[in-house]
């Protein structure tokens, strides 16, 4: 027989066969449907040891609680998922810092686990820690080759259905996502021209950070070398970004854009910040508001329906409630490919900094 330790904190006896523990899982709706590493005692406890000695947090400490279950996620709990989903020890802080922001209400997680939209959590990660772990943020950056940005991805996914709620009553997500379990990215700082994220929302340079974004699935914005000047590359992000069935129109949300390495180059030098990027942007990737079906303004926030409701139909309706809400990453490698991303409404996309338990930054080689 073999101990297990339950994605809950139960400790149970099973037959000691990868077959027959994997099973057990599946038919209990603990996994995401691929095979797990099986959460033994002594796997759990290397992860928890290792939170102990590196954060401060203890095994049973509790980091909050998960929607919509109400569930809460001790550092043993995220220790087990994190053993299932193929996680080395050193990834824990990073599941640590997203576990703080899954509970916050601010992010409303409510919203993501119980709605048909196709959103999933995905975890932006900046700072040292991400080459301190390797983190992939060029070439393919969502995953394959990269343990790290597949497992952590997968970890939070399995976090926020056994902590949060299980697959039978949440995640009814109209297709689902099909990168959900390896999402998880590292922004391309040595590429990018301008501050990075976590430095644009007022962290150090040396300071790790996770930042939290209820994303849809990413659409391609395919510019393959046709922009010749940074006016001509912004036109084209507006016209590719604001269309009828992007929801961040409908209201306030926060819509990425994940710029490849060349476009931005493209953009910097062309004169513009990134400040200036998403000032443009807001005033040019508008849907004109004859262009939207009465019927969708049901789902308008309040503060649209009174802007546009009366406006003329050639009134373009912005993608965000201000260009500042407009979250701009730079990541990838080569190539004239960029990504639009919009992003559940009602939700608050929030950065986290990587710390010990007492607060204070946890630091990794430079």
């Amino acid at each position: 027989m073999t101990e297990l330790a339950q994605p809950d904190d139960a400790v149970f006896e099973l037959e000691d066969s990868w077959d027959a523990i994997n099973q057990w899982f599946l038919e209990r709706d603990l996994t995401d449907g691929l095979p797990i590493v099986p959460p033994t005692e002594a796997r759990v406890h290397a992860m928890t040891d290792y939170t102990w000695r590196s954060t401060g947090w203890a095994a049973q400490d509790a980091i909050g609680k998960f929607a919509p279950r109400q569930g809460i996620a001790t550092i043993e709990a995220i220790a087990a998922n994190a053993v299932m989903a193929g996680c080395r020890p050193e990834y824990m802080p990073v599941l640590i810092a997203c576990a703080r922001g899954l509970a916050d209400r601010r992010f409303n997680l409510d919203a993501i686990q119980t709605s048909t939209h196709n959103t999933s959590v995905l975890p932006i990660v900046n700072g040292p820690v991400a080459r301190a772990i390797d983190l992939n943020c060029g070439y393919n950056y969502t995953g394959s080759r990269w343990q790290a940005t597949a497992a952590i991805g997968r970890a939070l996914r399995l976090m926020m259905s056994n902590i949060g709620g299980t697959p039978g009553s949440v995640n009814i997500h109209t297709q689902g996502h099909i990168a959900r379990f390896e999402h998880c990215i590292a922004e391309n700082e040595a590429d990018n021209p301008w501050e990075p994220l976590h430095v644009e929302r007022g962290f150090d340079r040396s300071a790790s950070t996770v930042t939290l974004v209820p994303a849809c699935p990413a659409a391609m914005i395919d510019d393959n070398g046709g922009s010749q000047s940074a006016k001509d590359l912004l036109r084209t992000l507006a016209h590719s970004i604001a269309y009828v069935g992007n929801r961040n129109t409908n209201g306030e949300g926060q819509p990425l854009l994940i710029l490849a390495p060349q476009h931005a180059r493209l953009l910097a030098n062309g004169g513009y910040d990134k400040a200036e990027v998403k000032r443009f942007i807001w005033e040019r990737a508008r849907v004109p508001f004859g262009d939207i079906p009465r019927g969708n303004l049901v789902s308008f926030s309040d503060k649209n329906l009174k802007l546009y409701a009366d406006v003329d139909p050639g009134y373009g309706v912005p993608i965000a409630d201000r260009a500042e809400d407009i979250v701009i990453v730079v990541m990838g490698g080569s190539g004239t490919h960029s990504l639009s991303v919009q992003t559940r409404l009602a939700c608050e996309n929030l950065t986290l900094p990587i710390t010990r338990k007492d607060g204070t930054p946890l630091a990794f080689p430079q």
